[in-house]
Formats: structure tokens, C-alpha cells, sequence
């Protein structure tokens, strides 16, 4: 991506509605994902597996002659399962793991998590890219 593609506001790229039009088009993760797609929040009478998105940084990383010559877009992207559907994970996560990667993101974390106020299994993963 040139500074030409993003009107030189790289800061404030519209990476969100990128990831969200990658993960609904993907039709293995969309197989898989039965509650479907939310950015942040999801509705509580929506079915497990589902993915929860959310942009946790989108700012500009580096300038050259007052102009943004990169800005570095962070996201982090959940599985949440219950007991019946945390078989589907490792599935969800490398079909996200692929998205992701498609769109040039790189994974930085990852982590197993089990909430045992709700009794759902949350699998968080965290990408970052860069513009230019």
C-alpha cells in the first residue's frame, strides 16, 4: 500500500472494514463461526462458535518532511466457544491465522483462556501491520 492509496492518512486507514469483509467473505471461517462476526460486542442470544473483532490501534509510526509515511494498525481477533463447540478452535484459528495473513498481518500473541463467569473458552489472537 503507497501513500497515494491512502490519501497520505495512513493513521487513519480504514483497516477495520477490511477484516471484517475478509473474515465474513471467508467461506471455511464463516462455516465454522455459526454466531457469526461482531466488532466488540457480541449479542447474547447468538450461537457459539463466534468471532469478536476489535481494532486496538490505528496510528501513525513514522513521518518524513511532516507527512505519515507509516502508521501501525493492531487487532485482536476472538474465538469464544462453550463446551460444546471448543472443538472447532484449532479450525477457527488457523483459518484466521490465514486471513490474517493474507492480508499481511503478523501475529504477535496469543493466549488459552477459560472464563469461569460465563464458562466459555476464549481464544484471543493479536496481529499487527504496517502501512506505507
Amino acid at each position: 500500500m503507497t501513500n497515494a492509496d491512502t490519501n497520505k492518512d495512513l493513521g487513519n486507514y480504514d483497516a477495520q472494514s477490511e477484516l471484517t469483509a475478509a473474515l465474513k467473505n471467508d467461506d471455511e471461517l464463516s462455516t465454522l463461526a455459526k454466531g457469526g462476526f461482531h466488532n466488540l460486542v457480541a449479542e447474547q442470544d447468538k450461537p457459539f462458535p463466534r468471532v469478536v473483532f476489535s481494532e486496538l490501534n490505528n496510528r501513525p509510526t513514522k513521518h518524513a518532511d511532516d507527512e505519515e509515511v507509516k502508521a501501525t494498525v493492531n487487532f485482536q481477533v476472538s474465538i469464544f466457544n462453550n463446551s460444546q463447540t471448543v472443538m472447532h478452535e484449532k479450525a477457527m484459528v488457523k483459518a484466521i491465522d490465514r486471513i490474517m495473513k493474507a492480508l499481511s498481518y503478523r501475529k504477535y500473541d496469543s493466549q488459552s483462556l477459560y472464563e469461569k463467569d460465563t464458562k466459555l473458552y476464549h481464544k484471543p489472537l493479536r496481529y499487527e501491520k504496517n502501512f506505507y
